[in-house]
């Protein structure tokens, strides 16, 4: 019994290990490119640009509280409650 859970402690270490080393099998090395595929790419990118720069800018940023809070106090006035009692 012992050594059938010592067996398996180090299978699953091993396990991590083995997976670290395995083969690379979507890869295929370095494809050159064709003429036509160059060309598909760019005009990919270019439509990718213009769809991008239709996109208008943000609004500057706005304060959903702006509501909530009172007026600002004015700057000759304290600030602090540490007087009052």
């Amino acid at each position: 019994m012992r050594y059938t859970v010592l067996a398996l402690v180090v299978a699953a270490m091993a396990t991590p290990a083995y997976a670290q080393f395995s083969p690379n099998l979507a890869g295929e090395g370095v494809k050159i490119k064709t003429d036509a595929e160059v060309k598909q790419e760019r005009d990919r990118e270019a439509g990718y640009r213009s769809g991008v720069n239709k996109i208008p800018d943000g609004k500057a940023r706005s304060d959903p509280w702006s509501g909530v809070r009172g007026a600002a106090p004015a700057s000759g006035q304290n600030q602090s409650r540490s007087g009052a009692k």
